[in-house]
């Protein structure tokens, strides 16, 4: 994007892919303190991922159904989503208008998709906040 240098997209992309990193740290460690079978049984499914197979890690996660590894699951979805507008040059850029995301927006929620008035219109319409941070 215009707004974003390389630099910049660059620092966003490590802070993204830190993030990334540790939402797998955290939801691999919910999973190794519940020593129950089916636990046992997604923790060796879960080692057996290569972690640099985003979607792999994803798809398997989405299917994990404890609570902390939803919530940190549904963030690793936007971290990714993220990372793949770093890709093609799209991060910075609001998903439904096009206008450039402000910087302290990315900032303060470096995976942000929507400026401020397009988020606020779909908190609007479902009543609450919603995706897209």
């Amino acid at each position: 994007m215009p707004h974003l240098s390389r630099t910049d997209l660059d620092v966003f992309a490590r802070r993204l892919q830190a993030r990334r990193r540790a939402l797998i740290a955290e939801i691999r460690q919910e999973i190794e303190d519940d020593d129950d079978e089916h636990s046992v049984a997604l923790r060796d499914q879960f080692d057996s991922l290569d972690p640099h197979d985003d979607r792999a890690v994803s798809d398997w996660v989405r299917d994990v159904g404890i609570a902390q590894v939803v919530r940190d699951t549904r963030e690793l979805d936007e971290v990714e989503t993220a990372l793949r507008r770093v890709a093609d040059q799209s991060y910075g850029a609001c998903m439904d208008c096009d206008e450039a995301i402000p910087r302290a927006r990315l900032e303060a929620s470096p995976a942000a998709v929507r400026c401020v008035p397009c988020q606020q219109r779909i908190e609007a319409r479902s009543g609450g906040v919603g995706s897209g941070l």
